[in-house]
């Protein structure tokens, strides 16, 4: 791996030297790449791009095609390169440009404008009438708000050289989105998961082995595999989201799916000095409280060669979610399911009837710089970084009924679901867990190119590291209390209403909510640590060429290193080994009162208002510091060096990767029609050694290395001046998590399972082929229709199998272990329809009104079968449908929005017979609502609902009868003030 870096440190040093070649620069100086297209979309491009606002009437523009403005040129010129050959000539009018007819103008008397700012209309002679002033354009193609942002994400969507959907920065700014994951759940084909109310993680077209970028390069974080923690980042701080469903040779590889670029904010992007802000109130319903969040950004350009911006947003919010989870379900042989007085065989129960209520105090910060320099026309430099953090202090209420198969009158369904039954003896656990969470990301980037007349030449390097701590629900610290010896609980739960919580009644010899009534059976704590870091830099050529429809050819290569650590150590201590410190009385038992920092105070209020059924609604709650009790007892903090079998679960991989690649850019005509494209090859070889430990003492390692030959090739087809036809084909790979590879195994010791890493797990290999037809029939609006097949010649699949482990099955019994394995091929495919219209042609003040909807079907074959009912499963993650619909109105003083969101059910993980079956989500939607008013040009109001219907997500296993979780989060209200200058 060594050479590998020394290679491309002398690459990146030699390209530096050759690139830096200063030339001189010219006034008002702008990069453009506008293609030649219809002028009512590439005149807004243009505007955009020159930094200027240009206004033209619809019925003016119609019919009329602008030409190619490609380069780093002047912006007097490039407008005059584009209007040359059309009879469109710009009038200034106030701040703005005004485009007219030749002849209108000569009519009017008025001269054409300059755009430099001293430029005025040239003076009328002494006895002529004053101009008169130019008519407003009926409809203008360039606006301000949504129908803006709209129209600048079609316009990045047509120029692409692959197939990519876009949302821009305006289109984040007006969604009522938390963090960079919801943003990305209104693109056609990406459907987002939550955790604990927040978008975390995210498929593309059902396939979670996507790659993450940000500004082009590879986004780290700290989860597990080195995934980013996307609730963690906020939308504020981006410009666009792009999504990449076609590759091509110059992009990274490990999309099997797609490459999701998020692209921040730039000074020299921006008017010469912007600072904005937003402050904003957070109510949260269900924990009834006020938060707030706040939002700042300043660039400063100092003239058009170098700019500053920095930007940060922190939000301090309190939020309660509850729960149901049934921990699982067992398969027994020792149950009457029919009555019959006789056990039935292969009958499942719940492991539990476990009620939670978290209450979490939640801080993010996110924070953004950039600086931007162009010491020549063709030359510039970047310096930018994100920080992003996330600090999440949770303490939840678990009120656990631990069943057993001791049964009466217990009713078993035709699949041998036991949905009701009475069962006597069963444990009762009130507990308490403090569970914090904490994510840190840190991405810097270095990038510089020469963009010369036949050469462009750029160079970009990174460093990326995330670290977290995440004891998550149901792990970190808490005491494990159960009833006192001779207090007896008998338990009747009921599963055929359907309800999210289950009736259950509970039948006590004792006062189940004294904490006198309880003692200490065990201590559990863990927590799950990561520290990952990486380094890519990469160098890429281009050169252009005269070689008929040939317009150039790229080059280039690229490396990557990437360090993933984590570890999982649990430490559970038992009563009997603490009685020596903690039993003050000396009765032999550790008491609720003899323990250090644990409270019952029933605090916590009502379990899951507002649900219907018949299930206890209060129940024993409080407060627990894991602090105190460490104190008391002296136990050392979960690390894998100081806990027992704590270093079994480590999981250590470096991975390194060099790629090179070679591709081709075309243009020409097939007949009269366009077409334009590119087509390459990518080479990648990529080392992977994982290490670990068999045992505290035993160390471990593997090696494993892959090289790929990788073709792609994309072609755009401009059937009429505003319908393109596209079409793509390519070979991809996508490497399997980082925390799939290690070498470690993970034991969950209360249920005795775990998981195992697999070193030699191969990367998914796919043949994808895409296809697409794009309307543009009118300015912000398009229709577009598309089609994908993928061939997947290696799937992972999950094996479970019962083990015996040595050091642990002695004292716990055998475990249930998960091990990725290497599968067979299978198949994706499906198809994405969008639709987006300004509603323009309404009367007024409907002619304000807009919409967006998309839809996305998505099937799959797969190697995958379900245990219990040998049925071939989808791709775990994979919602068969899912869409959006956003509609919106905008005027000059008020705007409103609202999306809502839905995605139908998915597999979540394939389940063995014996635990239940497969695990499902059930489908689900969601409504959020945004709207501002606009008090004055540079100040409103704003306000932003999310889940507004209170959605509650279900998971179930195998039957919607197996009930296996249930949870509400709250609805979440912002409203404050925003301004911009």
């Amino acid at each position: 791996m060594a050479h590998m870096r020394r290679y491309l440190l002398g690459t990146i040093a030699t390209t530096i030297m050759c690139a830096a070649a200063p030339t001189h620069a010219a006034a008002q100086v702008r990069r453009f790449d506008v293609a030649a297209q219809a002028a009512q979309t590439g005149i807004p491009l243009f505007a955009h791009q020159a930094g200027i606002q240009i206004l033209v009437s619809g019925p003016i523009a119609d019919g009329i095609t602008v030409n190619a403005v490609r380069g780093t040129i002047d912006v007097n010129t490039a407008l005059s390169m584009l209007l040359s050959g059309t009879d469109l000539v710009p009038v200034k009018a106030g701040g703005a440009i005004v485009l007219k007819r030749r002849q209108t103008v000569a009519r009017a008397t008025l001269a054409p404008a300059s755009l430099a700012a001293q430029d005025a209309p040239a003076p009328a002679p002494a006895d002529a009438p004053p101009p008169p002033a130019p008519e407003a354009p009926a409809e203008d193609i360039v606006v301000t708000g949504i129908r803006a942002s709209l129209q600048e994400s079609i316009n990045v969507k047509r120029r692409a050289d692959t197939i990519v959907d876009v949302i821009t920065a305006q289109d984040i700014g007006k969604l009522p989105d938390q963090n960079v994951a919801e943003s990305m759940s209104r693109i056609t084909g990406v459907q987002i998961t939550r955790r604990e109310g927040d978008g975390s993680n995210f498929t593309v077209r059902g396939i979670s082995q996507n790659r993450l970028e940000i500004n082009g390069r590879t986004f780290l974080g700290p989860g597990a595999g080195g995934s980013a923690s996307l609730e963690s980042v906020s939308p504020e701080i981006i410009s666009s989201i792009v999504v990449a469903k076609s590759p091509s040779a110059d992009m990274p590889e490990g999309a099997l799916g797609a490459t999701v670029n998020l692209k921040t904010k730039r000074p020299l992007e921006l008017d010469d000095f912007v600072a904005s802000g937003r402050l904003q109130g957070a109510y949260t319903d269900q924990a009834d409280h006020l938060g707030y969040r706040g939002s700042a950004l300043i660039s400063k350009n100092f003239g058009d060669r170098f700019g500053v911006l920095a930007s940060a947003a922190y939000s301090d919010i309190q939020t309660r979610g509850y729960s149901y989870d049934s921990g699982g379900w067992t398969r027994t042989n020792n149950i009457d399911g029919d009555g019959d007085g006789v056990n039935d065989p292969g009958l499942f129960r719940p492991n539990r009837f476990m009620a939670r209520i978290y209450d979490r105090k939640e801080q993010r910060l996110t924070l953004n710089g950039s600086l931007q320099y162009r010491p020549a026309e063709d030359w510039e430099i970047i310096l930018d970084g994100t920080y992003s953090r996330l600090k999440r202090e949770r303490n939840s209420q678990n009120y656990q009924v631990l069943f057993n198969d001791n049964d009466v009158g217990a009713v078993a369904d035709e699949n041998g679901t036991v949905v009701s039954g009475t069962f006597n003896g069963v444990t009762l656990r009130p507990l308490i867990y403090d569970e914090p969470t904490e994510f840190r990301s840190t991405n810097l980037g270095f990038s510089t190119k020469y963009d010369g007349d036949r050469v462009k030449v750029s160079v970009d390097a990174s460093y990326s590291k995330g670290q977290g701590t995440d004891g998550g629900p149901g792990a970190s610290f808490t005491y494990v209390v159960v009833p006192r010896a001779g207090n007896v609980t008998n338990a009747s739960y009921d599963l055929s209403a359907g309800n999210p919580v289950p009736d259950l009644s509970l039948d006590t010899n004792f006062n189940r909510d004294d904490p006198g009534q309880y003692q200490l059976a065990s201590i559990f704590e863990n927590d799950f640590i990561t520290d990952n870091v990486g380094y890519d830099a990469r160098v890429d050529f281009e050169i252009m060429t005269d070689f008929g429809p040939l317009k150039s050819i790229e080059t280039g290569t690229r490396f990557e290193t990437i360090q993933f650590y984590s570890e999982a150590p649990q430490n559970i201590p038992s009563a009997a080994s603490l009685l020596g410190i903690g039993d003050r009385n000396g009765d032999g038992i550790l008491t609720v009162d003899e323990l250090p920092g644990l409270v019952y105070d029933n605090s916590q209020g009502s379990y899951f208002p507002g649900v219907s059924g018949t299930f206890p609604r209060d129940f024993l709650g409080g407060t627990t510091d894991k602090d105190a009790a460490r104190d008391a007892f002296d136990l050392p903090i979960p690390r894998a060096e100081n806990i027992p079998f704590g270093r079994v679960s480590i999981k250590d991989v470096d991975q390194d990767t060099i790629a090179f690649y070679a591709k081709g850019n075309f243009e020409g005509e097939i007949g009269s029609l366009p077409i334009s494209g590119n087509a390459g090859v990518r080479y990648i070889s990529f080392e992977r050694i994982s290490s670990g430990f068999l045992s505290d003492t035993e160390a471990t390692a593997s090696k494993s290395r892959f090289d790929y030959w990788l073709p792609s090739a994309n072609a755009s087809l401009d059937l009429t001046r505003n319908l393109t036809l596209r079409a793509a084909a390519a070979k991809v790979v996508a490497r399997p998590s980082l925390s799939d590879v290690g070498v470690s195994f993970v034991p969950l010791f209360v249920s005795r399972t775990g998981s195992r890493g697999n070193p030699n797990l191969r990367p998914f290999e796919a043949t994808q082929y895409d296809v697409t037809l794009e309307w543009y029939f009118q300015p912000s609006s398009a229709l577009t229709f598309a089609a994908f097949y993928k061939d997947v010649d290696s799937f992972t699949i999950n094996v479970t199998q019962e083990e015996f482990i040595p050091g642990l099955s002695e004292q716990f019994g055998t475990f249930q272990i998960t091990q990725p394995v290497n599968g067979e091929a299978g198949k994706i495919k499906g198809f994405e329809v969008a639709y987006q219209q300004s509603l323009r042609f309404l009367p007024a003040p409907f002619d304000n009104l807009g919409i967006q909807a998309n839809y996305t079907y998505v099937d799959s074959e797969t190697p995958l079968i379900d245990e219990a009912t040998q049925a071939e499963l989808p791709l775990p993650g994979l919602s068969k449908h899912s869409y959006n619909l956003i509609g919106f109105y905008e005027d000059e003083t008020f705007s409103l929005r609202a999306a809502y969101i839905y995605r139908s059910s998915y597999l979540l993980g394939q389940g063995g017979a014996a635990a239940g079956g497969s695990s499902y989500a059930e489908a689900r939607g969601q409504l959020d609502i945004s709207g501002q008013i606009n008090l004055t040009r540079n100040i409103r109001l704003t306000v932003e609902a999310i889940n507004l219907t209170r959605e509650i997500d279900r998971q179930y296993l195998q039957t919607r009868a197996r009930l296996l979780n249930s949870s509400r989060e709250d609805r979440r209200i912002f409203f404050g003030v925003a301004a911009t200058f």
